[in-house]
């Protein structure tokens, strides 16, 4: 059986019992094909707060560290998204 993907979960401890999960898919090169952003409460429940698609395809410039530094500057934005799919807002 051949492995064409390969995923890698990152979890970060955003305040208020909130924590954000970085979910990176690789293709079956090893290059980052796609990131998916979640953020959930302590009650796990988790909402998807964005993604970043095909950053495999040719002239796609991207690494895991900006993305995190995008991330933490749109926090406050983040955390938005999340409460309100969540009803708290």
């Amino acid at each position: 059986m051949k492995k064409f993907t390969q995923k890698r979960i990152y979890a970060y401890d955003i305040g208020d019992g909130l924590v954000l999960l970085n979910i990176i898919t690789r293709n079956e090169q090893g290059k980052m094909h796609c990131i998916d952003t979640y953020i959930g409460s302590e009650s796990n429940v988790f909402v998807c707060v964005g993604n970043d698609r095909e950053l495999d395809a040719p002239g796609a410039i991207c690494s895991y560290q900006s993305y995190v530094k995008m991330q933490e500057s749109n926090l406050p934005v983040l955390k938005d998204i999340f409460e309100t799919n969540m009803g708290v807002k």
